[in-house]
């Protein structure tokens, strides 16, 4: 799964992050600071679609789960102000 982003190259206060589920499926928002850093979860797993708002993170990436047949997942990550 891709997670799109849009926003420009200096950090954000804060980011918004945009989770759209139709169907059945688990997503979890995860990031890191640095590439040699592990994955942390940003918050619980999410089964319905959602908004979150994070401190800004260098490295994100969405992991789904549990994805059923017809289930369409997009994540978009921006920027706040």
């Amino acid at each position: 799964m891709a997670l799109r982003v849009v926003g420009a190259k200096e950090a954000p206060s804060r980011m918004v992050i945009q989770i759209a589920i139709a169907g059945s499926a688990s997503v979890q928002i995860q990031g890191r600071v640095s590439r040699d850093a592990p994955w942390q979860g940003l918050g619980p797993p999410h089964r319905d679609s959602a908004l979150m708002h994070v401190d800004p993170v260098q490295f994100l990436r969405a992991v789904t789960t549990g994805v059923a047949a017809n289930t369409t997942v997009s994540v978009w990550a921006v920027w706040a102000w």
